[in-house]
């Protein structure tokens, strides 16, 4: 799950936490799994929780598209 982003997005703020190496390791394969970094395996899961717990708004966004004609 990708988070879309918008221009007025930044992220400027950190948050760390510190796990077992089990735990770690876990996130890391979870996260390669998915083609993710473990920073972005994270942030996903993070808003994700968020998310269902009505914390954050939904955010949906209306694809631009533009009809090409085929002359």
């Amino acid at each position: 799950m990708k988070v879309p982003r918008t221009d007025s997005e930044t992220k400027a703020a950190l948050l760390t936490t510190r796990v077992t190496q089990q735990i770690k390791e876990v996130v890391e394969q979870q996260a390669s799994r998915e083609g993710l970094t473990a920073s972005e395996w994270l942030r996903n899961l993070v808003i994700r929780e968020l998310k269902n717990e009505n914390l954050l708004p939904t955010v949906f966004k209306v694809p631009s598209t533009r009809h090409i004609r085929g002359d």
